[in-house]
């Protein structure tokens, strides 16, 4: 397990208004983070260390924006970017965010070397798996993430990379996985029991699940 170094991510998913479409969406949030980063690349700040990532779900009407910062211990990923607001602000009507949290990464594994989450390209394979604990379980659920990591990890095929993020809110857990591609992960996301068969995480005093298969459409140049 990795654990040298503190991750802080945000996390949002956008969705589009009815009527309107995906692409349009997707091509504002990529508009968005590519000038933020050109802001934020001619900076002194702590802000440089971010790194974003756009994902798009590849059976589902929406895109995730993940805003990644490594280094100080509960930073907020857009505490030093002044053009954070910028980043919603700039959207047409057509852009709705429906989800959003912070977090800190819990616990990853990876066949790559580290960091198990940074170096995403442009095309990658990535799940996304969102579990909420209602602020009960987090603690629970946590562990049993590192525990899932051991047993599971090195054996399932095409997974290259895995990290669970805990929310602050203490509500949420998000695992975020790499893969070789999308066979490889719907083949592994489906099987009955599996990591994401809902009864096993129920049992754990999970709420509600929710997972889904993505491509990166947009990366930091800076990984």
């Amino acid at each position: 397990m990795h654990s040298e170094q503190s991750v802080t991510v945000s996390f949002s998913i956008f969705k589009p208004h009815e009527g309107c479409n995906m692409d349009d969406v997707v091509a504002q949030m990529v508009d968005a983070a590519a000038s933020i980063e050109k802001c934020s690349s001619s900076s002194s700040s702590s802000s440089s260390d971010i790194s974003i990532y756009i994902l798009r779900s590849i059976s589902k009407n929406w895109a995730a924006a993940v805003a990644e910062k490594r280094g100080q211990k509960d930073a907020n990923p857009w505490l030093n970017l002044q053009e954070a607001a910028a980043f919603t602000k700039g959207f047409s009507s057509a852009v709705r965010m429906v989800d959003s949290g912070w977090f800190e990464m819990n616990c990853g594994e990876t066949k790559l070397g580290f960091p198990v989450f940074g170096q995403k390209r442009v095309g990658d394979v990535v799940s996304v798996r969102r579990i909420y604990s209602g602020g009960k379980n987090q603690d629970k659920l946590s562990y049993c993430c590192l525990a899932l990591l051991k047993s599971y990890f090195t054996k399932t095929k095409g997974l290259h990379s895995y990290t669970f993020y805990d929310s602050m809110d203490g509500k949420r857990i998000i695992g975020l996985g790499k893969w070789e591609g999308v066979d490889a992960a719907c083949s592994a996301l489906s099987k009955p029991n599996g990591c994401p068969a809902e009864a096993f995480w129920r049992s754990l005093g999970a709420k509600k699940l929710k997972y889904d298969v993505c491509r990166v459409v947009y990366a930091s140049k800076k990984d």
